[in-house]
């Protein structure tokens, strides 16, 4: 089936961003919107900590849980996306190497489901929805401006993005997800104001980008 392979899809550098990984530069584009507990729904980029937002619990059942961290502010960094569109008309624009739930279409079993980078779905798979399985038409690569990310108090680490489940997450999930525990905890006890300052925001950023450099060494020499 059509994919999107690795290397060299950004094609540029400077504010240029084709990596994530915990707080690194490539998440979802900024059109991308997810479901508030009221049942509205906003963009990424109007996305607040103490929102609550929809989730997947770890037992695959869909529910609402608190933002708790936003690691990007606000930005117009310019990247490459992979725009998914599935058979019942849904479509979700994210990272090439963001996680996205996805399984054999037709598989019952809940174990078929798996964490998969964007650029490794194929035309004929499905990804998990908020309604089950949804086969993926067609993929289109693109370029757009904003990278947007959330993180929940939900320790599952899967968001519902356009009634779409995906990971927080790019390259690896656990690894990230169980580092954002420190801000799960920290969202009961630290004022928003806090949680929200470019500091934390930076500060996030960096040990982020450092998590995915090593695991990428380990990859290669490991």
């Amino acid at each position: 089936g059509q994919r999107y392979g690795s290397g060299g899809d950004s094609g540029g550098s400077g504010n240029d961003t084709n990596s994530d990984g915990g707080g690194g530069g490539s998440c979802f584009a900024a059109t991308e919107r997810v479901q508030l507990q009221g049942g509205t729904t906003v963009a990424m980029p109007e996305l607040r900590v103490g929102d609550r937002v929809q989730v997947m619990r770890a037992d695959g059942t869909f529910g609402y849980d608190d933002v708790v961290f936003v690691p990007h502010l606000k930005n117009d960094v310019r990247s490459v996306f992979i725009e998914i569109k599935t058979a019942s008309g849904r479509g979700l624009t994210l990272t090439p190497d963001h996680l996205i739930m996805a399984m054999p279409c037709g598989e019952e079993s809940p174990d078929a489901r798996a964490l998969k980078r964007a650029r490794d779905i194929v035309v004929g798979e499905c990804v998990v929805s908020v309604s089950g399985e949804d086969e993926v038409v067609s993929l289109a690569k693109t370029q757009g401006h904003g990278v947007y990310s959330v993180v929940t108090a939900e320790r599952s680490g899967y968001i519902v993005v356009n009634q779409i489940v995906s990971s927080s997450f790019a390259f690896y999930h656990e690894l990230p997800n169980h580092y954002y525990h420190f801000h799960r905890a920290m969202h009961n006890v630290l004022p928003r104001e806090v949680v929200e300052s470019e500091l934390v925001v930076a500060a996030n950023s960096f040990v982020g980008k450092l998590a995915v450099a090593v695991l990428h060494l380990f990859e290669v020499f490991g």
